[in-house]
């Protein structure tokens, strides 16, 4: 899997938690801003994004994720395609 298509699977994994098309989802998309995420929708995308990618996301303080850039960094770093 490379980058891109890994974007392309968080995208899709955002997408259907949020209920919203998956080319709504860009890397400078903010979370409460552009996509109307609550905690408990972040928690659900979470949840989902470890199934898709079989990973675990570390506990993180959604304050410091504010983009969607810097949620899948953390991904793409999990998944080893970083870069």
């Amino acid at each position: 899997m490379d980058r891109v298509d890994a974007f392309s699977t968080f995208q899709g994994c955002v997408a259907e938690v949020l209920d919203i098309e998956p080319d709504e989802v860009r890397v400078e998309s903010r979370w409460r801003e552009d996509l109307d995420a609550d905690s408990l929708a972040v928690v659900e995308i979470t949840l989902a994004l470890n199934d898709a990618f079989a990973i675990k996301i570390p506990d993180v303080d959604p304050e410091n994720l504010q983009t969607v850039g810097q949620a899948f960094n953390i991904v793409a770093d999990l998944v080893g395609v970083a870069g």
